[in-house]
């Protein structure tokens, strides 16, 4: 009935210092029930974190936190944001332009705000780009007259693929992955 905890124990006692650990006649030895208890905890801080992030988060992906490396729990120095965050010294200026089209890829108007890019919308009808790498991508914003299901407006709907927060093995801390398949030119998410 606990096939899966079972596993994560014997992988625990494989990467526990010393590992493979097995028991002996007196059960554990106490440095490999340290890193038992040790490893619990880490657990339920990631989850904790995991549902942290999970129950900030304003897009359609989910995220998971894993650590298969490591003791280290959830880093103290990481903002999680749904929203752009301005940093000191950078002043935004407000779009001041909106297109009044009502359907943007079958019915652009002349304004319409790809616009800047020669009229060359930068997404297809699945949200992939289509345009040349390093050209500007100008989406469609809150003063245009579109609704939020235009095709013109991608990063602004945020993460759509579920993705994983992992400890890398080789030392360079945490990183992120995907858990799904992610078909070439597709937004992933800013990082």
């Amino acid at each position: 009935r606990c096939r899966g905890l079972l596993q994560q124990l014997h992988q625990d006692l494989a990467r526990a210092p010393g590992g493979p650990v097995q028991p002996g006649p007196r059960g554990l030895p106490a440095r490999a029930v340290s890193y038992l208890m040790q490893k619990a905890e880490q657990r339920r801080a990631l989850r904790r974190w995991e549902q942290l992030l999970n129950s900030t988060r304003s897009h359609r992906g989910r995220i998971t936190v894993e650590n298969d490396v490591d003791l280290h729990g959830p880093t103290r120095d990481f903002v999680y944001i749904n929203e752009y965050k301005v940093g000191p010294g950078v002043n935004l200026v407000p779009v001041a332009v909106g297109c009044e089209c009502g359907d943007c890829m079958a019915e652009a108007a002349g304004g319409c705000c790809p616009g800047a890019s020669h009229n060359k919308f930068a997404y297809n009808e699945t949200g992939q780009v289509r345009i040349r790498a390093g050209l500007p991508i100008y989406e469609c914003n809150s003063r245009c007259r579109c609704g939020a299901d235009c095709p013109n407006r991608v990063v602004q709907k945020g993460i759509r693929y579920d993705l994983c927060i992992f400890r890398t093995g080789n030392g360079r801390g945490w990183g992120v992955r995907t858990l799904e398949r992610i078909r070439k030119n597709s937004f992933v998410m800013e990082y």
